[in-house]
């Protein structure tokens, strides 16, 4: 095959570009490293951790959690090469986070120049709440990446087609399809979000083809090889539409209407503990970008500027089952923004015509940027903190069992790399505890929670007059305190 010497210039420039805001986001995501958390964190790692060792049982149980196959394999493949730690943990969701910066570096530059991608690289890079979440293990940061990577692949398909070449615009359209299929394996909610995105380039650019209908066969065949899967483990091929319907009509949904506007638009005087600040300037900067575009008729930003619009108003007023509950509202859905909104942010940048001021409007941005990653990281970190601390003196300890309550036992487990005898305060009775460590007031909920709390005997709130006090663990949003229960 001929080589294309401009094509490898190209490739070789886009990589001299990205370098340097890669390793500048590496560092800031590392820096302010939060690590596993108390989302659904501890239900991927264990379930991870299972299929590390050769146990597949949860890719196709009963836990929602579990089946998220690209959630719960990558991570697997981690611990299996690397050990069962909340670094290795935290591999895949950062690889994510940073690949969408890379998608969104290429996006930009397709859809506008290569200095509106890079540029957009680099605010993405800084983005508070992408920070927050890029070593967290939830879905929403590899959803977006897949999410990412089908915008990409379909805007080169619809090229391909500007351009006659129909073999590679069928190519790269089932391409497209096959990242709708892996967010879909990633978390529900791409499937709702990937339409609205299409339906906004529809709109906007006034083009339908019949070739559209090849992305659908790209996301069947996935959902065919997972039904597969499933009916032969399982006898029931829709086994996992089944576990998220049924999972979702149980779960509680934050109906707030007053949630979002108050997580996304407070940056004064912000309680980061309640998810304020996560966006920190990022979405004024976003509507003053969007006015700026639409006044000066950049009519590629149009559909990018629709897409936000409706994914805000699904994730505000939408719905999450067949049965319309209420889509539940969680500040970690609004990293989804990250890539459109550091776009629309790099297009209005450039539309100054002054090198200087670009540079100085990015460097005030990140500037700004800086006192909110540094908030909500830390708020976020303070959540397990704890714990860990808990962890780390525990592992100075002599070996002994240790008895820890409901709300600490899996972050416990997960420490220690599921190699430890650790067991549930919750079942235990006085006779039990002898000469092993028990953790009063072990975690948040405990302490917080009173229906939780009821749940423990009464020597796990309140130590016997024998039990010796080795530790309190200080300076975290609580304070557990470790005993050792002497032999009868």
């Amino acid at each position: 095959m001929k080589k294309n010497p401009k094509k490898e210039n190209d490739l070789k420039k886009d990589f001299l570009l990205l370098l340097p805001v890669v390793l500048f986001a590496i560092f800031l995501r590392l820096y302010f490293f939060v690590g596993p958390n108390m989302n659904d964190d501890i239900d991927y790692i264990f379930s991870a951790h299972e299929v590390s060792e050769g146990k597949f049982y949860p890719i196709f149980g009963g836990s929602i959690n579990a089946i998220r196959s690209m959630m719960t394999l990558p991570v697997a493949l981690s611990f299996f090469l690397f050990g069962t730690n909340r670094f290795t943990a935290s591999i895949y969701p950062l690889f994510c986070s940073l690949g969408t910066i890379v998608l969104t570096y290429f996006i930009g530059k397709f859809l506008f120049s290569r200095k509106v991608g890079l540029i957009s690289a680099i605010i993405l890079s800084f983005l508070p709440v992408d920070i927050a979440f890029s070593t967290q293990l939830v879905p929403t940061v590899p959803a977006i990446f897949f999410i990412s990577a089908f915008f990409l692949l379909f805007l080169y398909a619809e090229k391909y087609m500007d351009l006659n070449k129909k073999r590679k615009a069928r190519i790269f359209y089932l391409l497209s399809g096959i990242m709708v299929g892996l967010s879909y394996l990633t978390n529900e909610i791409p499937l709702f979000l990937i339409p609205l995105i299409f339906l906004s380039y529809i709109i906007c650019k006034r083009r339908f083809r019949s070739y559209f209908f090849i992305i659908l066969l790209g996301f069947a065949l996935v959902f065919l090889v997972e039904s597969s899967f499933m009916f032969i483990k399982t006898g029931n091929f829709f086994h996992r539409p089944k576990v998220i319907h049924d999972t979702e009509v149980m779960i509680g949904a934050n109906t707030d209407l007053n949630y979002y506007p108050r997580v996304m638009l407070k940056i004064t005087n912000v309680s980061y503990q309640t998810h304020e600040g996560n966006l920190g300037i990022f979405i004024y900067v976003l509507i003053i970008s969007s006015l700026v575009l639409l006044f000066k008729r950049e009519k590629n930003a149009y559909f990018l500027i629709l897409s936000i619009v409706l994914i805000m108003s699904y994730f505000e007023f939408g719905v999450m089952t067949v049965g319309f509950k209420p889509i539940a509202k969680w500040v970690r859905y609004l990293v989804v923004f990250g890539p459109f909104m550091s776009i629309i942010i790099a297009s209005s940048i450039t539309k100054v015509n002054n090198t200087i001021l670009q540079s100085t409007a990015i460097i005030l941005l990140f500037i700004f940027s800086v006192p909110y990653i540094g908030g909500s990281t830390k708020a976020y970190y303070s959540w397990t903190s704890y714990i860990y601390d808990t962890y780390a003196f525990l592992k100075t300890l002599p070996e002994k069992p240790i008895f820890t309550d409901q709300g600490s036992f899996g972050f416990l487990e997960f420490y220690f790399g599921y190699k430890k005898n650790i067991k549930l305060l919750e079942y235990a009775n006085l006779t039990d505890v002898n000469d092993s460590y028990v953790i009063i007031d072990g975690s948040r909920g405990i302490v917080e929670f009173q229906p939780m709390r009821d749940a423990l005997p009464d020597f796990a709130k309140n130590a016997p007059s024998n039990w010796r006090l080795v530790k309190r663990i200080e300076g975290g949003i609580i304070t557990p305190k470790v005993y050792y229960v002497p032999k009868d």
